[in-house]
């Protein structure tokens, strides 16, 4: 089940209003369902245990989003202008909406994801008359795997670039534990089996 509140306080982050309203209608309507049920990696291999599972994959995201604010929090990119920034931000969003197929769920679309991802969101901008998403954006999103791309031209080149890749990397580190991500998720699903009981049916916690 879709649930946009789970990424209200990453929208947030994302001062240009128009920029905003795009990433959020994208994630609304056009992002598969897929996405809000399934875990990160297919194999359990690549990614940390609260990736894993369901919701895994927006639990990810979310984490993807965290680490790129302390990444631009650092001299490297504190330079950067505001706009570039919220490229970094959106592009963290949208970087695996599409990981497993642009609708159904396909595991052999995953070597395809970034530049998928990159062209969905692309047409949906041109669709709903938001206009062309910045090259730069759109960019960040194709190169987020880094030098795991299977296209050398989907290397990381741009500031924009390495901010995106270095956050999901460090997101996909085994290791990696942010309690916030998955209390925030635990708390929401709660609320919709609440919505969904009568109110005089016996709640499973």
């Amino acid at each position: 089940m879709k649930n946009i509140k789970l990424f209200e306080r990453e929208l947030s982050l994302i001062l240009d209003e128009d920029l905003r309203m795009a990433v959020k209608g994208y994630l609304i309507d056009r992002v598969p369902d897929y996405f809000w049920t399934d875990g990160a990696s297919s194999s359990g291999k690549y990614h940390p245990k609260m990736s894993q599972g369901v919701g895994g994959l927006v639990r990810h995201t979310k984490a993807v989003v965290m680490f790129a604010e302390e990444l631009l929090r650092m001299s490297s990119y504190a330079y950067m202008k505001e706009e570039y920034k919220d490229f970094v931000i959106a592009a963290c969003i949208i970087h695996d909406t599409v990981k497993y197929g642009l609708d159904d769920f396909d595991k052999a679309e995953y070597k395809n994801h970034a530049r998928n991802a990159a062209t969905a969101f692309r047409d949906y901008c041109l669709v709903t008359g938001y206009g062309e998403p910045h090259f730069l954006l759109l960019n960040a999103v194709c190169s987020h795997m880094g030098q795991w791309s299977t296209e050398k031209e989907d290397r990381p080149f741009t500031n924009v670039d390495r901010c995106v890749h270095m956050a999901d990397y460090m997101a996909s580190r085994s290791f990696i534990d942010i309690p916030e991500i998955v209390n925030e998720w635990n708390g929401l699903k709660a609320e919709e089996v609440r919505a969904s009981m009568r109110e005089d049916a016996d709640l499973p916690f």
